[in-house]
């Protein structure tokens, strides 16, 4: 009887500890040996001399960082000056990647709901000093009397992902589809702030989950369709939420590479977080972006310097990040070897199996998207990003 009851607990138990542990087990197992091909080219053999000068870099970058596939755009003046891809967007199937290839692009994502949220600041359907109560009705008391400055700007003292009573346990790798942006807002929508809102500064996604319920509020749209109706199809573009639910054209698989192995990353699904780390895009669609961006075709300077201003907490000291409304902003001296400082509008993002690296360049009218269909820490990447902007950009 006592054997029967171990049995009994462990066919409960085992499972359970399973499906709590997915992301864990399923790491271990399903590794392949990393193919050879160091010795592919640019899909794109272009025959201007920078052009060229860019394939070269690019293919020499594609030898250095491992990735199955590499994808950049550089735009110049308002206009795409430079775009290639080398790799694989699928390893197993032997399919190339191109330049229209669409990658996950993790919390670059927040850089392109700040645009949309501009198109509502300009129209006046919203205000930085708008707060959650006056669009979300279904917030909770303790989110309630938070402001939209405070959300953007992640001082608002809403935490970041952390475990659940679901499975698996931990938020990051979700692989429950949400039907809209309420049951998204649930996950948090309850928990206690870090801290009174504008104080200090806490960077979390979530806080851009409550954002998008803002823009739902304010728009009368769902999130998605709001954004493509003013953001994506006036700039036609193809930019859009990832759901597991539709099938996306042109878009990778996403790896895990690690000691000349690899494998496809735990499938995970991102309905909980559109507007901070749910959008996919090719580099071309949001260098597109970061081109109406710069020269105001979307939105007019002052909006656009309204959300590129870092925000400043209640003691009057900018945030440690030197975080605006959707974008890092700051002077930064690592773009020239020289130390010469340059303004630099910018959002990295890290997705499962997926890095993005989004610069612009305000004072060269100048931006640069950089796509891997790897997980990578993305302070890797912004060298290579330099390197090759060099090429388009100099010194005056």
């Amino acid at each position: 009887m006592k054997k029967i009851c171990i049995i009994s607990i462990l066919v409960i138990v085992i499972p359970l500890l399973f499906y709590l542990l997915e992301p864990i087990f399923v790491h271990t197992s399903g590794w392949s040996s990393f193919p050879k091909i160091t010795k592919l080219q640019p899909v794109v053999q272009h025959q201007d001399s920078i052009s060229k000068k860019a394939d070269s870099l690019l293919e020499d970058i594609f030898t250095h960082i491992k990735t199955p596939a590499i994808s950049v755009a550089v735009g110049k003046n308002g206009k795409i000056v430079w775009a290639n891809a080398i790799g694989y967007a699928n390893l197993k199937k032997k399919i190339k990647a191109s330049p229209e290839t669409k990658f996950r692009i993790g919390s670059t994502s927040k850089a392109v709901t700040s645009i949309g949220l501009g198109v509502l600041l300009q129209n006046r359907k919203l205000s930085f000093d708008s707060k959650v109560k006056q669009f979300v009705p279904y917030a909770s008391k303790s989110l309630s009397e938070i402001t939209l400055k405070q959300l953007a700007s992640h001082t608002s003292g809403i935490r970041n992902y952390g475990t659940c009573f679901c499975f698996p346990i931990w938020e990051y790798y979700n692989n429950d589809e949400y039907p809209n942006i309420k049951k998204s807002v649930a996950v948090f929508n309850n928990d206690d702030l870090l801290f009174s809102p504008g104080t200090d500064f806490s960077y979390s996604t979530y806080n851009y989950t409550m954002l998008s319920a803002m823009i739902e509020g304010a728009a009368k749209m769902d999130f998605p369709d709001f954004m493509k109706t003013y953001i994506f199809k006036p700039l036609s573009i193809g930019i859009d939420v990832e759901k597991i639910s539709s099938k996306i054209e042109n878009l990778s698989k996403f790896y895990e590479v690690e000691n000349n192995e690899y494998k496809e990353v735990y499938k995970v699904n991102n309905s909980n977080k559109w507007a901070g780390g749910g959008f996919i895009a090719s580099p071309t669609d949001l260098v597109t972006l970061g081109n109406a961006f710069l020269n105001y075709k979307l939105l007019n300077k002052e909006t656009v310097q309204s959300l590129t201003q870092p925000v400043a907490l209640t003691n009057g000291q900018i945030n440690e990040q030197s975080y605006a409304i959707g974008w890092r902003s700051h002077a930064s001296e690592s773009v020239f070897k020289d130390n010469y400082p340059v303004q630099i509008f910018h959002h990295a993002g890290m997705a499962t199996g997926a890095t993005s690296i989004f610069v612009l360049f305000p004072e060269y009218n100048a931006s640069i998207s950089l796509l891997i269909n790897k997980t990578e820490s993305p302070s890797n990447l912004f060298k290579y990003v330099y390197d090759l902007i060099h090429l388009f950009i100099h010194k005056p």
